[in-house]
């Protein structure tokens, strides 16, 4: 990632050739007006907002193309992921699939995503204008298998009305005690709290084990940092339900943290259910921001909590593009990858949603007409751009068993220690974490 962000501000105003262009449309070298009558299936999980501009791609390509309609599939994270299961069982996964950093080494040891190394030496998919470090995110072994749609990093939004009215300031590089002392502050004041440790959890958990320093949460075997190195983390949970500010079992039991109109940031009838920040990433800030200006807020953003941000903070892919191996055109399914990644227009439409366009070209090139349609464009490049300063390499794609061990352990796990009256103590609970751990993955 080192140095993209400098590239892309300085390209700004810079007039280079882009990729091959065919009616308009940055699509490589396939034709898609030689297919004849086709219909692609794209998947993705997402946000009101993504779900819109991706249609809205969708179609201008349509428009260029009219022999090229789409099957678009639009879900939720849990749902996305269940119901790409079973496609995938029955052989019949989308075109093109939206994928994730943690998973995509567990999808193509599955068989399920084509190798893309091919396209990209022909010329058919143009990666020229991605840097070669963001390319290697979407490597297993010696093989492309995903494209970067985006790129983000962990980011702590915050309901900037709420903290400008209390006097408080939000510092960059937050550390966790200053994040403590502001949600005390906050909730002794207004009655608003925190959610915290819930979700996908996994990611709370590889912040806090870097902070330690450590590069990642597991390896193979099972979890680098110790029960004892691991206590904090829990004890973190104990102690935030003990002093009222942290969202409890019970508090949480009607919040969807999967569904952002759902929220606590952006959605409430009263203090007591409302939260003033969400642990989300850079490029979710757009849509949660469309929520707030509804509910009258503005919001902020800065780095997730933590005893060590620069150790803590990554930048990474915000999604992939990928193309399975169920498609039955994929020479056609790479001219319409090429054009997420290479297209200005489609870019334009996509408004930088999920993430800062790979393309460093592209990025350059959106950023006037997108921040016409989207403020939160430059405050996410900014945003990025003390990232890079101020944080360490991203941990590698999870292990194959991650998945097991997120909703049999850390789940369960989070569910009992934000009980009010929890019947483990954080020692107990880290030994439990470390020793499921070591044994589902030894199974695996």
């Amino acid at each position: 990632m080192k140095k993209f962000l400098a590239l892309v501000l300085s390209l700004m105003m810079l007039c280079m050739a882009m990729p091959a262009m065919a009616d308009g449309l940055a699509v490589g070298t396939f034709d898609p007006a030689s297919a004849g009558n086709v219909e692609l299936s794209f998947g993705w999980w997402g946000n009101q907002v993504r779900d819109e501009v991706t249609k809205n791609a969708a179609d201008f390509f349509t428009q260029n193309y009219p022999n090229i309609t789409f099957n678009l599939n639009a879900q939720s994270w849990s749902n996305y992921w269940a119901l790409m299961s079973t496609y995938s069982a029955n052989n019949d996964l989308p075109d093109v699939m939206q994928q994730d950093y943690a998973y995509i080494e567990q999808w193509v040891e599955a068989g399920d995503l084509l190798d893309l190394t091919p396209y990209v030496e022909s010329g058919a998919l143009d990666l020229s204008n991605v840097p070669q470090n963001i390319i290697d995110t979407g490597k297993v072994g010696d093989g492309i298998y995903a494209v970067c749609a985006g790129v983000n990093a962990p980011a702590l939004l915050y309901n900037k009305t709420l903290t400008d009215s209390l006097s408080i300031e939000v510092p960059d590089n937050i550390t966790w005690e200053q994040f403590v002392e502001i949600s005390r502050k906050i909730y002794a004041e207004t009655g608003v709290g925190v959610l915290y440790g819930d979700g996908n959890t996994e990611n709370h958990l590889t912040y806090y084990a870097r902070s330690l320093g450590y590069t990642a949460l597991w390896d193979t075997n099972g979890m680098l940092a110790s029960a004892e190195e691991l206590t904090g983390y829990y004890q973190r949970l104990i102690d935030g339900v003990a002093e009222g500010w942290l969202f409890d079992t019970d508090k949480r039991a009607g919040v969807n943290v999967n569904d952002l109109a759902q929220n606590p940031l952006v959605y409430g009838s009263t203090n007591e259910v409302r939260t003033w920040c969400a642990f989300a990433f850079s490029n979710q800030i757009a849509a949660f921001q469309a929520a707030a200006t509804a509910d009258g807020k503005e919001l902020g953003i800065t780095s997730w909590a933590s005893a060590n941000p620069a150790a803590s903070n990554y930048m990474k892919p915000s999604q992939f593009f990928s193309i399975t191996t169920d498609t039955k055109n994929p020479d056609l399914a790479v001219a319409f990858l090429n054009y997420l990644i290479n297209d200005v227009q489609a870019n334009t439409i996509l408004r930088a949603e999920r993430g800062v366009p790979a393309n460093s070209l592209v990025a350059a090139e959106i950023a006037d007409e997108v921040s016409k349609l989207d403020a939160t464009y430059t405050l996410v490049v900014d945003y990025l751009a003390k990232v890079e300063k101020c944080s360490s390499p991203i941990f590698p794609p999870l292990p194959s068993y991650s998945g097991t061990v997120q909703t049999e352990v850390i789940e369960t796990l989070a569910g009992e220690l934000l009980l009010k009256n929890p019947t483990m103590t954080a020692e107990e609970a880290a030994q439990t974490l470390v020793d499921s751990t070591a044994e589902i993955a030894a199974d695996y």
